[in-house]
């Protein structure tokens, strides 16, 4: 037994419990993560659980007098302009009532600020057209729609970029 456990910590393998309880008296789902210590493993479990459970996630919107239930996945930017934020999907476009600092404290970590006044969802990037003198362009999939990309926060994008690439 004692050689098993030895090889299990050479090869980097780490035993890890998962208990599910049921409590009929829970108000809400939660999750609680038990641990020797916050290291790097931890923290990314972590951060995989609220992006799964962030990306069930609806945004409520509206287009003239109806309500619509977005996923965050359909999204492919926000932008505001003259105080209405605007919620871009690939063929329409949609008014929440949030601010835009709102919107980036509730998003998942695919959705990111890339100027004052537009937040985009990173899973939907095709391409970036570099602009030095200026702002930066984004090119989303399926769609002809463009955001900007101000140069403050062109770094913060393409670093966001390499990775999401290294993770694949």
């Amino acid at each position: 037994m004692m050689n098993d456990v030895r090889k299990q910590k050479q090869s980097g393998y780490k035993h890890m419990k998962i208990t599910v309880e049921i409590d009929d008296n829970l108000t809400e789902e939660e999750i609680t993560i038990h641990c020797r210590e916050l290291n790097d493993e931890v923290i990314a479990l972590q951060k995989r659980i609220s992006e799964a459970i962030q990306s069930k996630m609806m945004l409520n919107v509206t287009k003239g007098e109806l309500e619509y239930y977005l996923n965050l996945p359909e999204i492919l930017f926000f932008e505001t302009a003259d105080s209405i934020v605007a919620v871009h999907t690939k063929g329409q476009i949609f008014e929440t009532r949030m601010k835009l600092y709102e919107l980036e404290e509730l998003l998942p970590a695919s959705f990111l600020r890339v100027s004052k006044s537009a937040i985009i969802n990173t899973g939907q990037i095709r391409a970036i057209h570099k602009n030095i003198t200026g702002a930066s362009e984004v090119e989303f999939n399926g769609s002809n729609k463009r955001a900007f990309v101000s140069r403050s926060y062109f770094k913060l994008l393409t670093n966001k970029m390499e990775e999401k690439r290294l993770k694949k």
